[in-house]
């Protein structure tokens, strides 16, 4: 029996855990799947609770968790069979967050995650483990490295100015360094703002691309405006219909119009994806919202 996710301390975040190890094995071998096993303090420090109201409860990242594993929470300050886990992989009680990634015999797979808070720490352990278990990263796991960036800060922005910024978007999310593009104005010119990624390129190399797509640079970006059509190509489509980050969003946007990679579901999680069925089952109405320009923690719950 796993937790609901809407019934459950806010340590553990949003995702719905098995919280007994025999049965949380037994899932494993059936499924193939690892487990993660989340060593967690309920109720806990500042530590935990943040660990849980920002790691375990983005979207995309509950996402992952729950379909690439077998997620187990152990409260590491109770008894019980919390407490025999606790003892059988020699965690401390009354500690801070500690994940481990374990096959079905409950041997570890990788060294431990502990001592951190950082959300891209504990993505690149997802990654590692899914490959060294021979399976494929699915992409919209690969598109939440990006958007992680982009949420910690550690992305950088530019603008360019572009004769058309609907195009120019699809121009630009191209370019290798780039995680996300938006279509608005600048001194009633029509830019394209980019997040992009340093560690993959310098801004001159960016810039040059830029430049041979006949873009203009623009220094001076204080009056930055949002267009009412982000993402144009997007907004056209059913996948409109959808929550979806910042990262997802851009790529859609060039891959639709484009008709690449089945029209974009190779880059929607399962839980998007079975929205996107159900929207194409019942048809698009006027009256449904458009989600996907909404911020994908505040309008997933609904």
């Amino acid at each position: 029996m796993k937790t609901n996710r809407n019934q459950q301390p806010k340590e553990v975040g949003k995702v719905s855990w098995f919280r007994n190890y025999e049965e949380a094995m037994a899932e494993s071998k059936l499924t193939k799947k690892p487990i993660f096993l989340f060593f967690q303090e309920v109720p806990g420090c500042s530590t935990c609770v943040y660990f849980g109201l920002n790691l375990l409860s983005y979207p995309l990242f509950v996402e992952a968790i729950e379909n690439e594993f077998i997620p187990l929470a152990i409260y590491n300050n109770v008894g019980g069979d919390d407490k025999k886990v606790l003892a059988m992989y020699n965690e401390q009680a009354w500690n801070n967050p500690v994940v481990r990634f374990i096959d079905n015999s409950g041997l570890d797979l990788v060294p431990k995650l502990e001592n951190s808070i950082n959300p891209f720490t504990l993505y690149e352990k997802i990654i590692e483990v899914i490959l060294i278990t021979k399976r494929f990263v699915p992409q919209y796991i690969e598109l939440l490295g990006g958007e992680l960036k982009i949420l910690l800060g550690s992305s950088h922005v530019t603008y360019y100015e572009t004769p058309c910024f609907w195009s120019g978007e699809t121009s630009m999310i191209q370019h290798p360094m780039v995680l996300s593009t938006e279509a608005g104005w600048i001194s009633g010119n029509e830019v394209v703002k980019v997040h992009f990624d340093p560690e993959h390129g310098s801004l001159d190399e960016l810039n040059n691309y830029a430049l041979d797509q006949s873009f203009y640079l623009i220094n001076n970006d204080d009056s930055y405006i949002k267009d009412i059509n982000p993402q144009y190509y997007l907004k056209g489509s059913i996948f409109a219909l959808l929550p979806l980050s910042f990262t997802q969003r851009s790529v859609l946007n060039y891959v639709i119009p484009y008709k690449k990679d089945g029209e974009g579901e190779n880059y929607l999680s399962p839980l998007q994806h079975r929205l996107l069925q159900i929207h194409r089952k019942n048809g698009r109405s006027r009256q449904e919202v458009e989600l996907y320009d909404y911020n994908i923690e505040e309008i997933w719950p609904f």
